[in-house]
Parts: structure tokens; sequence; C-alpha cells
């Protein structure tokens, strides 16, 4: 059933990113409250959308309350790769209000303001600080009056308004321009020991369905980069993934103990204790694919791109002709100070953009470094398997745990209900001599092999070998005989 609703005209900041979480831009004729502290990056997102719409043909007006800041603004904007000469004093007009607003007072900003709006007939006005107009005027009921004429005056412009201020949680409850305002926006800096985590919060935005809650964002050189928080996709495959649908490993024998291999688009958790063998085994799971003409990516947190092909070097496989031919793509993220969304966010891109049908993530151990608490990273975790299950994507993901000998947990971060299957690897004893095992702990909607297998890596790669028979305990990383030979 079709809707007659009219369609709200929006204009787009110039991120893709940020347009989503706005629920597809700011609303055009729209009165906007850019708030947030000093440093914060108000100004620089301001700027940004103005050079944006510049390209667009449509015209922008920046009005300042301090004494000759376009200056300084140009310079400081021009270290930016979306800042244009051309633009200036064309598309994009520069205007100070600081003297008329400190010698004549509200009555006079007011009509300097609707003057300037009328004669260069902008499609965006940025008043930039609005907070220092209050600051001047003082907080009394010329300030209020000041704010009220100007939102009337605002709804008759046809031009989107962004009011930019430094202004904290306490004055956003009670100033009165939060109140006239159809959407506010609010910067932060969390101070996370000793970094510092910028995000982005839609507070209100009258006629959009945004995304609540706080996202994320970077300075760079291109200037403000944002990253939507990891959510669930809000629709999954329309026609279900058949369990019979097997994805072999490359391990051999570990196909076998689950009945063919790994479910398509399933999720995985690999674990075990260093060294056992997890990132050795989900490098073949990608050699595999990539045999089959599957591309895949290893996202990697620990390994170094050159470690990881010096690694593959010493059982005989050459990394580049694959991902010269991208059928193998090697993503390294340092783990200091990871945005565990941003992270996400870039990984879930790179899928689309290489159509990758195989990832590995290298490891959910490195990952938790950057999340704020357990909580959210079992929210993370399910989100992310759940993204790739949607783009019909393979999963598989390592997990250290400290374990050496000795019974471990079935996941150290209790995230085994968010994925498919567990398979576990560890070190057991035998006659003085460590051994490595392998046990398929978990396998939804398969009959998978309940046996603790020798494993061993060979020249070729990881091997599975026969059970453990003839010991007890195996699982504890200790084994005893229970009669008969050990074979």
């Amino acid at each position: 059933m079709s809707s007659n609703r009219p369609r709200m005209d929006r204009l787009t900041t110039g991120s893709a990113a940020l347009d989503r979480i706005l629920g597809g831009g700011l609303p055009v004729r729209s009165v906007n409250v850019i708030a947030g502290e000093p440093g914060g990056g108000k100004s620089l997102f301001a700027l940004q959308m103005l050079f944006h719409l510049a390209r667009q043909g449509k015209k922008g007006l920046y009005l300042t309350t301090l004494s000759e800041p376009s200056l300084k603004l140009v310079n400081y904007m021009q270290q930016f790769s979306f800042f244009e000469q051309r633009f200036i004093d064309h598309e994009i007009v520069f205007a100070d209000l600081g003297s008329v607003l400190r010698s004549q007072g509200a009555a006079a900003t007011l009509k300097e303001i609707t003057e300037r709006v009328e004669r260069e007939e902008p499609a965006i006005v940025v008043i930039d600080s609005f907070k220092a107009i209050r600051d001047i005027l003082g907080d009394s009921a010329a300030v209020r009056t000041f704010v009220y004429d100007l939102a009337v005056h605002t709804a008759a412009w046809g031009a989107m308004s962004l009011f930019v201020g430094e202004y904290t949680e306490a004055e956003i409850m009670d100033y009165s321009e939060f109140a006239i305002a159809d959407g506010i926006l609010r910067f932060l800096n969390r101070r996370e020991e000793l970094t510092a985590v910028r995000e982005v919060e839609v507070l209100k935005l009258r006629g959009a369905g945004y995304v609540t809650g706080r996202h994320f964002f970077e300075i760079n050189f291109d200037g403000l980069r944002f990253f939507p928080r990891v959510q669930t996709p809000q629709t999954l495959n329309a026609e279900p993934i058949s369990p019979a649908e097997r994805v072999a490993t490359g391990a051999h024998g570990l196909d076998k103990m689950l009945g063919g291999g790994v479910p398509r688009a399933s999720a995985t958790i690999v674990q075990g204790g260093t060294g056992t063998g997890k990132t050795l085994l989900g490098l073949q799971f990608l050699l595999e694919g990539a045999r089959r003409g599957e591309p895949g990516i290893l996202f990697t947190l620990e390994e170094t791109p050159d470690q990881l092909r010096g690694i593959a070097q010493g059982f005989g496989w050459d990394l580049r002709p694959l991902e010269e031919r991208g059928l193998l793509t090697l993503l390294y993220v340092s783990p200091v100070e990871l945005l565990t969304d941003w992270f996400l966010d870039r990984a879930l891109q790179e899928v689309e953009l290489r159509g990758a049908r195989r990832a590995v993530l290298d490891s959910l151990t490195s990952m938790a470094i950057g999340v704020l608490s357990e909580r959210r990273f079992k929210e993370l975790v399910y989100a992310f398997t759940k993204h790739f299950r949607a783009r019909n994507v393979t999963l598989v993901m390592n997990m250290e745990i400290a374990e050496l000998l000795g019974s471990a947990q079935l996941s150290g971060y209790g995230i085994s209900f968010a994925t498919d299957n567990v398979v576990q690897l560890k070190y057991i004893e035998l006659e003085g001599r460590l051994e490595r095992a392998i046990s398929v702990l978990k396998a939804r909607g398969v009959r998978h092999s309940t046996d603790v297998r020798r494993m061993s890596l060979e020249s070729s790669g990881v091997e599975i070998g026969s059970p453990f028979k003839g010991l007890r305990g195996v699982l504890t990383g200790l084994p005893v005989r229970s009669g008969g030979d050990e074979s």
C-alpha cells in the first residue's frame, strides 16, 4: 500500500555514514544546533558540509561572532582535502557579526543577519559561535527574545540553519535555542585512559527516523569521518541458508569431524592457547576458498601482512599471487587505540567492496581491548556475526584462552551463544611432551564428531589425525591410560 505522505527534502552532510545516522541528512529549512566542547569538531563539521554543498552548486553563508576570524578559518581549512579556494566569496560567503553585536545589540544583529540572508539567498546559514551571542547579550529576556525572533525569520528564509556553540549538557537542557531547534547534534570528546574517543549523538531531529545513541568519528586530512555504532542488521537473508551447504575448511580431518565442513554463512569460533595453530588454521581456511574461487579477507589485529606472508612462506604458500588476483586480502589494524565500531564498520565495507565469501578475524581477544564493557563486546560479536551472515559470508573468529593445560571454559567472554560453531584447540601432555589436540564443542544443525583428535603442524599446514584412544581425561590436558594401548 503506497503512502501519500509528502517526502521531506533533505540536505546531505557530505558524509554518507552521518546521513544514514540522521535518517537521510538534515531537513531543508530546519534549525539545528551543533553543540559540544571546544575542539570537538563542530566548526570543522559545518565548514566541511558547506564545501560539500558548494560542489553541488548550493550557496552557504558563514556568519561569525568574533572579529576577523574568517582569515584564520580559511587558513586552517586549507589543511584539509575538502578545501577549494575557488568557492570562497562565491559559493561560500563569510561575514562577521561581532562588531554589530557588541556595539549595537540584539535588534541590529538580527537585522544584519536578515539582510545578509536576503542578499545572498543561501541554501545553508551557519552562525558560529551562536553561544557567543548569548555571552555578549547576557542571559536575559533580550536573549530569549532574540532567539525566538530569529526562529521566526529562519522559517521564512527557506534555508537550513546551523547554530554552532560550546554548550554544556546542563545548558542544552535549559537554553531557549534548544527549545526552538528542529535538530540537536552533540559532539563529544570522551576520555578513555590516556586516549580520547570522539563521539556524536543526535539528541533531537524532528520528522526523521535517526539512529539513537552515540556514534563515532575521527578527524584526519579529509576532515570528519563518521562511523555508525554497530547494530544488528535490520534485514537478514530473504532466503534461509541450508545447513546442508558446506564450506571446506582446508583441513580435511576437521571437515570430516564436521560432517563435510562448516555450514555456509555460519560463524565459527576457534579458541585455544597461544601457539596452538589458530592463525594457521584461519589461513588454510582462506587458501581453500581461494582455490575454489571464493575471495577471502583476513582481518588481523596481531600479525602484520608481512609477518603473515612469512608464516605462510614457511609452509610453502605464496600469498602474493592470490592477493594480486583479489582472492585474498590481508587487512591489518593495530589494536593500540583501536576504535572497535570503526574497525567493524570498515570490515563490513571491505567485505562489500571485495565481494568476499570468507572472512577470518584474528583475533577477538585483541578486539576486546578496545571495548569498554563485556556487555558491549557481546553485542558487537552478535551484530558482527549477523551482518556477515546477511552478506552470505562464512566467518571464522579466533580467540585466545589463557589455559595451557587443564580444562578451559567454553569461551572467555561468554560469546558462544552468538556463534554457530565452536572449535577447541589445546595442548595435552603425553609422556613428557606436548601434543596438540582438536575437538568440536558445538556445530549448530550438524551431527559432528565428539572425538578429541590429534592435530599437528606439518610442512603442508595443519593436519588432523586419529582420535586419542586408550586414554581418559584428554580434555584436562593431563590424560591417563584407561586400559589398552594408546593409538
